[in-house]
């Protein structure tokens, strides 16, 4: 494959895909951390005094459909003991709220607007650049551009991969464009697997959401009308616990329509670290609490894990702490590429056109006409 053309086309996916290709660079560096973060801002009520009484599950349900009624219920964080909120998340067509409720009485100790929280402001740009529609498509475009420049980057840097993993090239700082070059091949040599991974996971959550927004917009989303519940939520978490003993429930989705089921997710321990944690679930009527389906990951083909695998390997939510700062660090990676090779391409193109101005100007030889006429206009 012809050198220049393969550089041609990695510069261009490049330039084109810059902009968004570093505003998700940046903002997912950030998005590692937005739960600690979240819980950092809402540490206040997140955090009660530790209590020997049993969280109840049922009471804050209760507290929730009191308030807002005719909601689609979710109770994301599910503590084993009653020294911090429960936190629960309320969805209608149009908007979504945050709530902290005491993990014992029930009590709403904060009701949020979703948009006013900060997790959601840098997901929303992560996602959709705050755009919609169009920037979901955007932001998928630029997704599929940022992997083909992967490739051609590759191909372009193979014979230097070695080289620079094993310290044999050794880095030359002398000037702004040297320094971005060579931060352009050291990063994208040493970050080559991460941004692959990262970039085709998203791609795929990028599909993922802009098939949900179009199936959401022909009007397939009706508005909750959930049913009465008369099964106890604190007894059917006792009986998935008895039933599936490695199965550990940390979502409760109730149902938004009458004819759906209470449905918990959760991890099963035969479950790998990468696996999305909400990949299994357990679901029970509403109205009886006893078991009507299950679904566990491990019994799937393995397109279903691989699907599993896509949002943990995108975000690092799945190794701990030291995990989440590698994934800090080396998100870091598409931001630095998309601005040093900004440097670079901005420096080729300045030579361009020095060079091309040193081969239109033609100075004057001594004794022309031409000399003679600016020695007389120089003359007092």
């Amino acid at each position: 494959m012809d050198k220049r053309f393969l550089l041609s086309i990695h510069k261009w996916l490049g330039l084109i895909a810059g902009i968004f290709i570093l505003i998700m660079g940046l903002t997912g560096s950030i998005l590692v951390f937005d739960d600690e973060i979240e819980h950092f801002i809402q540490r206040d009520v997140i955090y009660e005094p530790d209590s020997d009484l049993p969280v109840s599950l049922d009471n804050a349900y209760s507290s929730i459909i009191q308030k807002h009624p005719n909601w689609d219920v979710r109770l994301t964080v599910i503590p084993e003991k009653a020294d911090r909120a429960i936190e629960a998340e309320i969805r209608r067509p149009d908007t979504r709220r945050y709530l902290y409720l005491h993990p014992v009485t029930g009590e709403i100790l904060r009701d949020l607007n979703r948009e006013s929280t900060f997790s959601y402001w840098m997901l929303k740009l992560h996602y959709q650049l705050h755009s919609g529609f169009i920037g979901e498509v955007i932001l998928l475009i630029s997704g599929l551009m940022f992997i083909c420049s992967l490739i051609t980057g590759f191909w372009f840097y193979r014979k230097a991969i070695k080289k620079v993993l094993t310290f044999k090239i050794r880095p030359r700082f002398r000037n702004l464009q040297s320094t971005s070059s060579e931060l352009h091949r050291t990063v994208g040599v040493w970050a080559l697997i991460f941004n692959l991974i990262t970039a085709i996971t998203g791609v795929v959550i990028m599909l993922i959401i802009v098939q949900t927004h179009i199936k959401s917009d022909d009007g397939s989303a009706p508005l909750p009308d959930p049913p009465a519940i008369e099964a106890s939520l604190d007894k059917v978490i006792e009986t998935v616990q008895e039933s599936y003993p490695s199965f550990d429930p940390s979502y409760v989705r109730m149902p938004a329509q009458p004819d759906r089921q209470i449905t918990l997710y959760g991890h099963m321990e035969s479950d790998l670290p990468i696996h999305y944690e909400f990949s299994n679930y357990v679901q029970f009527d509403p109205k009886t609490g006893t078991e009507s389906n299950a679904f566990f990951i491990q019994n799937q083909p393995v397109t279903t894990h691989l699907l599993s695998f896509t949002y943990p390997l995108h975000f690092g939510d799945w190794g701990g702490i030291i995990i989440k700062i590698l994934y800090c660090l080396f998100g870091l990676a598409p931001a630095l590429l998309s601005i040093t090779g900004f440097i670079i391409w901005r420096k080729r193109e300045q030579k361009k056109r020095e060079l091309k101005n040193r081969k239109h100007y033609k100075p004057s030889l001594p004794g022309t006409n031409r000399n003679k006429k600016e020695k007389e206009t120089t003359l007092p």
